[in-house]
């Protein structure tokens, strides 16, 4: 009877303790849910699509709830994702939601808390702030509950499954104001390559190319109720140089499409080779349609005499390296100019400086950003000043006079100004005992007693003319040809800041001798896969340089043609071919390259590179 009650306890002990694990358990698996939401970005265009992603780990959770997004984002799309770990023998999982939206208005907003509802209690993300900014496109989104926000654009047909578009920021300018254009191409089809793009001249602007990445920036966007995938790959500050109607040209370019399917089957191996891996490609070119541009002309009330057509908004200050020196030592003066607007066609600032300070021709250094949507960015000037007499000296103020386009006025900015003290240094410069001289009349100490020569004295054969000697008629002509053989550098100069081909043929040959220097170290160091890589962006750099095109989108048929339109030798034109194909396969075959082998090829690919540029 004793051992039977002492089984019983132990029994209800032992089902008391595991009633206790279990309960433990629950309690430690909802207390160890969390839930994380995240988006794939902050800063988000109009009409584009978003995806906000909802991580919830541990078990028993229910599914998220959703804050109210209706006033500024649109639900098109769900779904999810569950991953499961075992890690020492304890698992874990977690479920993720993702949800895709589509912006439906511009402003800043806030993507409330996301619940989640597990064993009685409520858990919550973070809030995450977002900014919709207003679409280039200039679309209109349309209300909630009226299907995906889409945009209306009378100019893109209901056939039209790959275009080009050019986005203007604004269509209407001050002159020297900047008109940001983006080249666009939306597809409704798979791209592979595009290339051989025409670049509009621009005629009549100041032109400020940002930079591209590589990989350009893709985004859905809904037009006329088809759904495009669109990649900007141009974007260019422009700054109009005169008042009235200019015209922002057509942009070209040709892509690799896949071939749009002209039949149904319900062949189950035609639907197969239907896949886009296996679908046959075709050339498309395709252009942008002009832009016309209202240029307004500076206002003349309120312009300053003095206005030398700066436009933008700007600062400028002005600093010295030390307030006080000794006579004839070096002062340096810098005077920086910050703002947006066109940094490199700022003028140099005029400067009112005391008579007795020689002043040297400025070192000027300039930063220009285009990160932003506009053009930003500073200049300096650094002069070297000379004081030659002792005293107490002022640098006025220096003034930069500027037309604002967003107060559509004039504005002036300032610096402050700069007290020097100049003190009697050792070849000091003295006034003439009688007052009242200025420093013209003065001697230099120590010189102004004349002794008498001892010496033999350079004389001179009687009506000997030194204006017909060699000698004087060389130095009569080095001005003409120094004025000349500046002009010509000015040209030069000009040119290289104009010209976009010149400037890239000129820098063609440096650009590749570099790059074959780094695949010269890399033979050295016996890599293969990089030497070959390295001569062949050599090699194609060389090419886009010399002709002006993106050797991004070059394929053989057109560096053919290209090569053949400029009258390059066929045996030329092969070899060069054949460098790039060997190039190809040597990065994507098993390296089998000897070291002897790459020198030759070195010498061989550096060869073609020299003979093309005595005939390009």
């Amino acid at each position: 009877m004793t051992m039977a009650i002492h089984k019983i306890a132990a029994t209800l002990k032992a089902a008391a303790v595991c009633a206790s694990f279990v309960i433990l358990a629950s309690v430690t698996s909802y207390a160890q849910v969390t839930v994380t939401a995240t988006i794939d970005r902050t800063q988000i265009g109009l009409n584009e699509d978003f995806t906000l992603s909802v991580e919830v780990s541990g078990s028993n959770a229910g599914k998220p709830q959703l804050p109210a997004m209706e006033n500024f984002a649109q639900l098109a799309g769900t779904s999810s994702s569950q991953s499961i770990q075992i890690i020492n023998g304890r698992m874990s999982s977690s479920h993720t939601y993702h949800y895709t939206f589509i912006a439906i208005a511009a402003g800043k907003f806030e993507i409330g808390p996301v619940e989640v509802e597990a064993g009685g209690q409520v858990y919550r993300s973070q809030p995450i702030r977002i900014e919709i900014a207003q679409s280039a496109a200039g679309g209109q989104p349309s209300a909630p509950g009226a299907g995906p926000a889409p945009q209306t654009d009378p100019n893109v047909k209901a056939e039209s499954s790959i275009f080009l578009r050019a986005e203007v920021d604004r269509k209407q300018v001050y002159q020297n104001q900047p008109v940001i254009v983006t080249f666009k191409i939306y597809t409704a089809r798979n791209i592979r390559n595009y290339g051989n793009a025409k670049i509009p001249s621009f005629t009549g602007f100041w032109v400020e190319d940002y930079s591209m990445p590589r990989q350009p920036r893709t985004y859905q966007q809904v037009i006329n109720g088809q759904r495009f995938l669109v990649a900007e790959v141009k974007r260019t500050a422009l700054f109009p140089q005169s008042a009235g109607k200019n015209t922002i040209e057509s942009m070209s370019l040709e892509c690799e499409v896949q071939a749009q399917s002209r039949r149904r089957s319900r062949d189950l191996f035609d639907n197969f080779f239907d896949d886009p891996f296996f679908a046959p490609m075709e050339r498309v070119a395709i252009a942008s349609r002009p832009v016309e541009i209202e240029v307004l002309p500076l206002p003349a009330a309120g312009k300053p005499a003095n206005f030398s057509g700066v436009v933008g908004d700007y600062s400028i200050t002005a600093s010295v390296d030390r307030t006080t020196a000794k006579a004839n030592e070096a002062i340096t003066l810098k005077v920086r100019i910050a703002g947006q607007g066109n940094i490199k066609t700022l003028p140099p600032p005029q400067i009112d400086l005391p008579l007795d300070f020689e002043v040297y021709d400025p070192k000027v250094s300039q930063q220009v950003d285009t990160e932003d949507a506009q053009i930003s960015g500073s200049k300096t000037w650094e002069y070297v000043l000379v004081p030659r007499y002792a005293g107490a000296h002022e640098i006025k103020p220096i003034a930069l006079h500027y037309f604002n386009p967003r107060a559509k006025q004039y504005a002036v900015a300032s610096t402050k100004p700069i007290a020097l003290t100049i003190e009697p240094g050792s070849a000091e410069y003295a006034n003439a005992a009688f007052g009242g001289a200025s420093k013209e009349d003065v001697k230099l100490l120590g010189q102004d007693i004349r002794f008498i020569a001892i010496g033999a004295l350079p004389l001179q054969r009687m009506g000997a003319r030194n204006y017909t000697s060699a000698w004087f008629l060389t130095l009569l002509a080095l001005p003409v040809l120094g004025f000349i053989g500046a002009w010509f550098w000015q040209r030069h100069q000009a040119k290289l800041t104009t010209n976009v081909a010149y400037a890239r043929s000129r820098k063609a040959t440096r650009a590749a001798q570099k790059q074959l220097h780094t695949a010269k170290k890399l033979l050295q160091a016996n890599d293969s896969k990089g030497f070959y890589a390295e001569v062949q962006r050599a090699l194609m750099g060389f090419l886009g340089n010399k002709l002006n095109v993106a050797e991004a989108g070059l394929v053989t048929d057109d560096i053919a043609q290209l090569l053949q339109g400029k009258n390059v030798a066929p045996e030329l034109i092969s070899n060069y071919l054949a460098c790039l194909h060997n190039c190809d396969f040597q990065r994507f075959a098993p390296a089998t390259a000897t070291g002897g082998e790459m020198q030759q090829f070195y010498d061989k690919a550096r060869g073609v590179i020299e003979e093309l540029e005595d005939v390009l």
